[in-house]
């Protein structure tokens, strides 16, 4: 039950039919008691916390969706949704990236293992280092399959991504390849 209010109704409408039980054997008819149960008006209710997003996990959010969408657009030659992933710098460059595999007449299968960290994040831009392995190869467009030989060893490459808060979505923005000892 809710409340005070609602247990002094439910208590003075038991009282009042104990006493209306033991009326005796007047000649005169007791009273009746009648009960009013109100229900409690609503009232405002403070508002439930909600979980408050966690900007290290959006961001990681964001660069994984980044690397499933470029890898896609560099399998399938096709940057239609780039701009989902990719805004200023970065988004140029990866739309001349398809551009010129398309004059090449090839496409790429990026395989790649991201192990990003996030070093930074500001209210609208966050930095990320990611040591990654690359085994990617050349492949044909239509048949999907290698063009050439694939890698055999993987290349070791760590870049410096940063990553922009464009409306509620991060994405993108650029890239410095770090030079990594072999």
């Amino acid at each position: 039950m809710n409340g005070p209010r609602v247990r002094t109704v439910v208590v003075g409408t038991l009282l009042a039919l104990a006493v209306t039980a033991c009326g005796g054997g007047d000649a005169e008819p007791t009273p009746t008691a009648t009960a009013t149960v109100t229900t409690p008006s609503p009232t405002a209710t403070a508002p439930q916390p909600t979980a408050t997003p966690d900007p290290e996990a959006e961001v990681l959010a964001a660069y994984a969706k980044y690397w499933d969408v470029y890898t896609e657009a560099l399998r399938n030659r096709d940057d239609s949704r780039l701009n989902e992933v990719m805004t200023g710098p970065r988004l140029e460059r990866g739309l001349q990236e398809i551009a010129d595999l398309r004059a090449e007449g090839r496409a790429i299968q990026l395989v790649v293992r991201p192990n990003p960290v996030v070093l930074e994040i500001g209210e609208d831009l966050a930095l990320v280092s990611d040591e990654y392995e690359n085994n990617s190869y050349y492949i044909d467009p239509v048949t999907k399959q290698p063009a050439g030989a694939t890698p055999v060893g993987s290349e070791t490459l760590r870049d410096l991504t940063t990553l922009q808060r464009v409306g509620d979505v991060w994405k993108v923005s650029d890239g410095v390849r770090e030079e990594t000892s072999q």
